[in-house]
């Protein structure tokens, strides 16, 4: 008898296909959405466990994901397309075909490299404008959102085999009208990306996914981790203190890509780039060739070209079987309790154009583990000394 649990056959509406990844609080599946006259359409389906039903202050938190991701219209930007709990409480989002970076970023790493500085460019610039729209998102009334990621990584941001990189999970994301709240005394967020003034205690804004961006692409361009540690301790001590090492002298990087770089790392938010719009643009006119989406594209395919194709083939063989959706009508359908539909989503994605009905292979691993070399001057002098940084709680959320 196996041990291997049996997929759920649905959620709702959504033929269940595939497992992709399981995390703390949530599964992420691949689905099928079936409609009239044949239609059928691949998504992702992030389901949260059952165990977390009955927790209130979890189930807001997960509303409020699914209601500010759907405000975000951006080809740069995974978008959120319905949101229901008649089949426990789940999100469906676009099923994008490729890798997470974090996954391309271990690829290199084996070859004993980053990723090639044309290409981390162009996947930068990407989640940069993805980013900048989400930091300029407003609500259905045309008010600020005032929305900050908090959780910028490599396993956020998810790189299709068209090329194009988007930013994903806004589980944790600050927002000014959101309902849920984090306690000001804990930290939310991957402890080596946290910036030093979620650290110490300071305000958060764009310039807070700035850093996490700068930290991004210092680790693409090298394939190390930035900040490591054998504690806790030791990382945060890093983040704050420890000068940061310019990318040229710890990999093969164009030295024209140092200056652009760090000031992204800049320890003092207002020493940074004012917007992640400023660091896509300074990034473009830094004088380094910025690959076009068909050649990322083509290295993500090569890279992945098994899982890939074997998840191609079992697609294929599970979207041959007759749906185990029936959909019924009008009339007779039961009103979702507590659901909440975001209208109009799907409809603003498919004119959005670039994102379209994809399909998407997320492969689950860790970042890079290959450390940095000893660091030796940071772009400006460090804060003052704080005694005691704010606890850091671990971001939550599937590797998918």
């Amino acid at each position: 008898m196996s041990s291997v649990p049996e997929l759920p056959a649905r959620f709702g509406r959504y033929d269940v296909l595939t497992k992709l990844a399981e995390g703390g609080m949530a599964t992420v599946y691949v689905g099928r959405a079936v409609g009239a006259a044949g239609f059928e359409r691949l998504v992702a389906i992030k389901a949260c466990h059952p165990t977390l039903l009955g927790d209130e202050s979890f189930r807001a938190m997960f509303l409020d994901e699914a209601r500010l991701a759907a405000r975000i219209h951006h080809p740069n930007v995974v978008p959120t397309l319905d949101v229901a709990d008649d089949d426990g409480l789940y999100l469906v989002m676009d099923y994008v075909e490729g890798a997470k970076l974090s996954d391309w970023i271990r690829a290199e790493r084996d070859e004993r490299r980053g990723v090639a500085p044309e290409m981390a460019l162009r996947v930068m610039v990407d989640a940069l404008r993805g980013l900048h729209a989400a930091h300029e998102a407003k609500g259905a009334a045309g008010e600020p959102l005032g929305l900050v990621h908090r959780d910028v990584s490599p396993q956020n941001l998810v790189v299709g085999v068209d090329g194009t990189t988007r930013v994903l999970d806004f589980g944790i994301a600050k927002a000014e009208a959101r309902a849920t709240v984090t306690s000001e005394h804990t930290v939310k967020g991957k402890l080596g990306y946290l910036s030093p003034e979620q650290l110490g205690g300071g305000v958060v804004s764009p310039r807070t996914d700035v850093f996490a961006a700068g930290v991004v692409l210092w680790e693409t361009l090298t394939g190390r981790r930035l900040f490591t540690g054998d504690s806790r301790q030791d990382v945060l001590q890093k983040i704050l203190y420890v000068p940061i090492k310019r990318p040229s002298r710890v990999a093969s990087v164009p030295e024209a890509l140092d200056a652009v770089v760090m000031r992204a790392l800049e320890r003092e938010p207002s020493a940074r780039y004012p917007s992640a719009a400023a660091f896509a643009d300074a990034l473009e006119g830094c004088g380094i060739e910025v690959a076009n989406p068909a050649a990322v594209g083509q290295r993500v395919e090569a890279l992945f070209a098994e899982p890939l194709e074997a998840r191609r083939r079992l697609l294929r063989e599970r979207m041959a079987r007759p749906s185990a959706t029936v959909e019924p009508p009008m009339t007779e359908a039961p009103p979702r309790r507590s659901a909440l539909w975001l209208a109009g989503v799907l409809a603003a994605v498919l004119v959005a154009g670039a994102v379209g009905a994809l399909v998407t292979l997320w492969i689950a691993s860790p970042a890079p583990e290959r450390p940095a070399a000893d660091a030796e001057e940071s772009p400006r002098a460090p804060p003052a000394r704080v005694a005691e940084p704010v606890p850091v709680e671990p971001a939550a959320e599937p590797e998918a």
